[in-house]
């Protein structure tokens, strides 16, 4: 008899563990499909070390135990580990508040109702307290996280980010079900604890289920130090301590041997348990996998930098995976994402950002069946947001990689054939319009003089610009104040006037010309399309167009992006600048091209774009990069200087 009670209140605890186990999934689930293998060692570990511990370190082995199984992580398993015991805090507090009115109000039961009810009481007062000061607490998160190294770092803010997230997308569990979860799980526990004190009565000495519950998670809780060190706890007999040896063991041996059941008995088993979980939709904790953007996204969540911005990103891309942000020079994000159809590259931007980006995607769809351009898969414009997704191909590379795992004469070839198609299908040069007057002196007064005065009142560079010369890479250049006849007023409205009009591109850099290496049957070269136009210029000449071509091929701006110091020393500049020789063979051959095509001053006019090009760069760079805003100043420097050397005017 006394051996059918045990093993019936072991059989109680295993099925109060079963749902502890499915109510565990359900903090789990919201995130991703959970491995209850993994789980189930997991806990059965975590039951194992409690036993043999104190302080119930038990379950920080089972949250790294789970965590570096789990795709969200370690952080995540610990703060869902935290949910669970959150969750039995409020029921055994409850459980000890009905014995001492109902049951032996014995001081043991007594002391452990006060400690309960001030530890439920205390974590309610810190649940609102959290709620209230938020942000404050969010600030102090970021200050102790960054103390430590970036690794560290970015651990204790996936920790911080996974315990708020859990606790705040808790409406998303089924409340019914978690309540059910919780009931049958303590109905399942209470009543073993009944049967065991049964046992234990029967070993020797006289057991209520009241006082099985306070060995178990009063002051003096059940663990091998109690066994062996005091050996006191209610003066139990050898006997009954062996029991309670068992009844801790039993249920261990038996989670770890279901682990080891057959793949197609445990299956059948969780189809049992869970019937429809193939349809689960899993939102992302975190939907960067690069460490680098989610440690730059976490960083501005922590430091409540533009908090509205942080909310639209997390429900736009809930249900993706997002592979690698390559958001550049403007206040759109792209980013390879992945879902459960595919992999894709998805671009939006938020008010007035979006509003842009929508002109951009207009212009997309109205030039779809005139150029080879990139393929909208989906899109949507609604609650100040505007967004699409692009197709993503094995054998689409950008321009750039193209030119430097290509001979020169294919990139030549592809260079060449945007320059025509854009030629006769998009610029109709045969029949240029003339440049309006009032449209040309608003461009001139807005992206040159505007800029200019930016640049003079910009604090990076005030020391700079006090120098006559400036040394780049030891090359001496004249300074921005040698150079004031480039942009004189008058100047650029004489060049300029002689520009065609038309539709135009807009952003014709070297990063927005897609190749396809992949030929087609019948295909003799490579493919190319175009992404990312830049619609809404004050003065739309496809001279713009070339101007950012040579922004790319003589400016060298790609490399620049790439260079990730600069060094300033009163009036030298110094930073690593890897212009390869492909650039300079597509810019000799870009030269060609307009050379043959337009006129001397229209060349000029090519140019002087380019260099507006690059004092439209300047303020965004002084905004968003002034660790390297000097580097970019200086390829502004190089520029002008060569356009003066090329172009002397009259003056010279």
């Amino acid at each position: 008899m006394t051996g059918l009670l045990l093993l019936a209140s072991v059989a109680l605890v295993l099925l109060g563990h079963l749902f502890r186990l499915l109510r565990w999934e359900q903090f789990i689930r919201i995130y991703e499909r959970p491995a209850r293998g993994s789980l189930l060692r997991g806990l059965a570990g975590g039951y194992a070390i409690n036993f043999l511990l104190p302080f119930h370190v038990g379950d920080i082995f089972r949250a790294i135990y789970c965590g570096r199984r789990m795709k969200s992580g370690t952080g995540f398993a610990f703060a869902t580990v935290i949910m669970d015991r959150f969750l039995d805090v409020w029921v055994v507090a409850f459980c000890f508040g009905v014995m001492r009115a109902v049951g032996p109000d014995t001081a043991a039961v007594q002391t452990a109702a006060v400690r309960y009810f001030v530890f439920a009481l205390v974590l309610a007062i810190t649940l609102i307290l959290v709620i209230a000061l938020r942000d404050g607490l969010k600030k102090i998160c970021l200050a102790i996280c960054g103390i430590f190294n970036d690794t560290i770092k970015l651990d204790g803010m996936v920790f911080c980010w996974s315990l708020i997230n859990t606790f705040k997308d808790l409406r998303r569990v089924r409340l019914l079900r978690l309540f059910f979860n919780t009931a049958a799980m303590w109905a399942a526990y209470l009543s073993g604890y009944g049967l065991l004190a049964a046992c234990l009565t029967r070993c020797g000495g006289h057991f209520a289920m009241a006082d099985v519950f306070t060995m178990l998670f009063g002051a003096n809780s059940v663990d091998v130090t109690s066994f062996t060190l005091t050996g006191q706890l209610h003066a139990i007999s050898p006997a009954a301590q062996a029991a309670m040896v068992c009844w801790f063991l039993l249920p261990l041996a038996a989670m770890l041997g279901v682990t080891l059941l057959p793949a197609r008995l445990r299956g059948g088993l969780n189809r049992v348990s869970n019937p429809d979980g193939a349809g689960d939709n899993y939102l992302n904790l975190l939907p960067q996998v690069d460490a680098r953007d989610r440690a730059a996204f976490l960083t501005q969540y922590f430091g409540l930098q533009n908090k509205e911005y942080i909310g639209k990103f997390l429900k736009m891309n809930q249900d993706i995976t997002i592979l690698q942000d390559y958001s550049a020079g403007s206040n759109a994000t792209t980013m390879l994402c992945m879902d459960k159809t595919g992999t894709f590259y998805r671009k939006y931007a938020f008010g007035a950002d979006g509003d842009k980006l929508a002109c951009q995607l207009a212009w997309l769809r109205q030039q779809q069946a005139a150029l080879p351009l990139c393929e909208i898969l989906r899109a949507g414009n609604e609650n100040g947001c505007c967004w699409y997704d692009m197709a993503y191909s094995t054998q689409a590379v950008s321009f750039f990689r193209y030119i430097h795992s290509n001979p020169a004469e294919k990139s030549t070839a592809i260079l060449l054939g945007v320059l025509n198609a854009l030629d006769a299908r998009l610029y109709h040069l045969d029949a240029p319009a003339p440049a309006a007057p009032a449209a040309m002196e608003g461009y001139i007064t807005q992206k040159v003089d505007a800029n200019l005065a930016r640049l003079h009142e910009a604090r990076a560079l005030k020391e700079l610009l006090t120098y006559d010369r400036i040394w780049v890479n030891g090359v001496p250049c004249k300074n921005l104040g040698g150079l004031a006849r480039l942009f004189d007023h008058a100047r650029l409205s004489a060049l300029f006037a002689g520009d065609p009009l038309g539709v135009i591109h807009g952003d014709l850099t070297i990063e927005n010309i897609i190749c396809q290496t992949g030929r087609a049957p019948g295909q003799a070269e490579d493919s190319w399309y175009l992404i990312d136009p830049n619609t809404g210029n004050l003065h739309e000449s496809p001279f713009l167009d070339y101007g950012k071509l040579l922004q790319s091929l003589h400016g060298g701006y790609e490399f620049m992006m790439m260079t990730p110091r600069v060094t300033v020393q009163e009036n030298r500049v110094d930073f690593t600048f890897t212009r390869s020789a492909a650039y300079d063979a597509l810019f000799a051959a870009l030269c060609q091209y307009l050379e043959a095509r337009f006129t001397p001053r229209q060349v000029e006019s090519i140019f002087t774009h380019e260099l507006i090009h690059w004092l439209r760069l300047m303020p965004y760079k002084l905004a968003k990069d002034k660790k390297r805003a000097a580097m970019f100043y200086a390829g502004l420097l190089l520029v002008a200087n060569d356009i003066d050397r090329r172009y002397p005017g009259a003056a010279q």
